[in-house]
């Protein structure tokens, strides 16, 4: 899938929440990405606590309501 097939289903402040986000959306079989361009953590670059810019969670743009539904959106 390209990469425009993909759109952001919600935004995360912390990598860990999109990664637990991600996993139930992965477990009920819809794929997921994490998307941190330009999601600079507090504490720099490469940290993975919390992001002053937020963290997108992607999901293909066909499966946008069914991931919404599965993270009760």
């Amino acid at each position: 899938m390209s990469d425009s097939g993909w759109v952001a289903v919600a935004e995360y402040a912390a990598a860990y929440e999109a990664e637990l986000a991600a996993g139930r959306l992965e477990s009920v079989g819809i794929p997921a990405r994490i998307n941190q361009q330009g999601g600079v953590g507090i504490f720099g670059p490469g940290h993975t606590g919390s992001s002053v810019r937020g963290i997108a969670l992607e999901v293909p743009g066909e499966q946008l309501a069914e991931a919404r539904d599965a993270l009760d959106l």
